[in-house]
């Protein structure tokens, strides 16, 4: 894992709703947390994976994604993607909450600050 990454999630996180993060940067294995054990590390890395082929993708027809979200029956997949090609996927229960923001600030801050 990236040093700096740490205390960047530990600045932004916990977060009201988020059950599991999982990050890649180019060149290294993936990192990830799960904080309920309904959803293992070994699948949230899995699915950081898919998420990231499917943008890469959409990038090879021209469409450059920023974000993307996937919305499942109980949970959404917010996924942040990095011009140097780090990406960061945060699992999110799929009810309403009043973390929108926070959320939002964690996944735009993870694409501009420098690791």
């Amino acid at each position: 894992m990236n040093d700096s990454l740490q205390p960047f999630l530990a600045g932004h996180l916990p977060i009201e709703g988020v059950v599991a993060w999982s990050v890649r940067f180019p060149g290294s294995a993936a990192s990830s947390h799960c904080y309920h054990n309904w959803l293992s590390t070994a699948q949230a890395e899995q699915a950081l994976d898919s998420l990231a082929l499917a943008a890469k993708t959409l990038a090879s027809h021209g469409i450059q994604p920023l974000q993307l979200c996937s919305v499942f029956g109980h949970l959404r997949i917010h996924l942040s993607l990095r011009e140097d090609g780090a990406c960061l996927a945060l699992f999110v229960e799929n009810r309403l909450t009043k973390a929108a923001d926070a959320l939002n600030r964690l996944l735009e801050d993870f694409r501009v600050v420098n690791f």
